[in-house]
């Protein structure tokens, strides 16, 4: 007479599971790896401006990271290594801000930028930093009460980064790493129970009873 193989049927399932968690996980790391490199090049805001004049510049921003470490604005300037060894100085009549706002008009984000708030990082040059907030369109206004002289004459544009340390990167490392471990044990069951299921499909021989 013949029985379900109950042992079977439960390695296969076990496959079946593990098999589909991996690529359900492999899937999820691929998407976020993707959209950490996204991060690293992207540029929620970038306009042109003049630093050296009062005025006020409104600009889109686009944030599509909540979860960086931090943000900041940064300056890009054709300056003289002696000027850029000497932000301070340069930079010592500088006074303004920038607030971000959503598209209701409610105040994100406000900081100010001036000679205490600029700094030389990474080899460029960051006008002042924030915390990162919820992903989105807003509108950045950027405004100098009082310029920075020394910036007069100069091209300057202002664009905004994410600053990223890595750990980002971590749940797309987690969920390979899951991926991994699904597909080892989706592996192994499908070798245990293949050449069975080959062999006699779901079903066994159940041993005959002599009389």
């Amino acid at each position: 007479m013949r029985r379900i193989a109950t042992g079977r049927i439960v390695g296969l399932l076990i496959a079946v599971v593990g098999i589909g968690v991996a690529i359900w996980c492999a899937r999820d790391a691929i998407r976020m790896n993707a959209e950490f490199h996204q991060w690293l090049d992207a540029c929620p805001m970038e306009t042109i401006i003049d630093l050296s004049q009062p005025g006020e510049t409104t600009v889109p921003f686009s944030q599509t990271c909540s979860i960086s470490h931090g943000e900041a604005l940064y300056l890009k300037c054709d300056l003289d290594a002696d000027s850029k060894e000497n932000l301070e100085e340069l930079f010592k009549d500088l006074s303004g801000n920038v607030v971000i706002r959503d598209s209701d008009g409610n105040e994100i984000e406000s900081v100010k930028i001036n000679n205490t708030t600029t700094q030389y990082w990474d080899g460029k040059i960051m006008l002042t930093g924030f915390a990162p907030f919820r992903n989105g369109d807003y509108v950045a206004t950027i405004r100098v009460d009082s310029g920075a002289s020394a910036l007069a004459d100069k091209q300057q544009t202002i664009y905004a980064k994410y600053q990223l340390c890595g750990l980002e990167q971590m749940p797309a490392i987690i969920a390979g790493a899951f991926a991994f471990g699904a597909g080892i044990v989706g592996v192994v069951s499908v070798v245990c129970v293949l050449p069975g299921l080959l062999r006699c499909g779901i079903w066994c021989n159940a041993p005959t009873e002599n009389a």
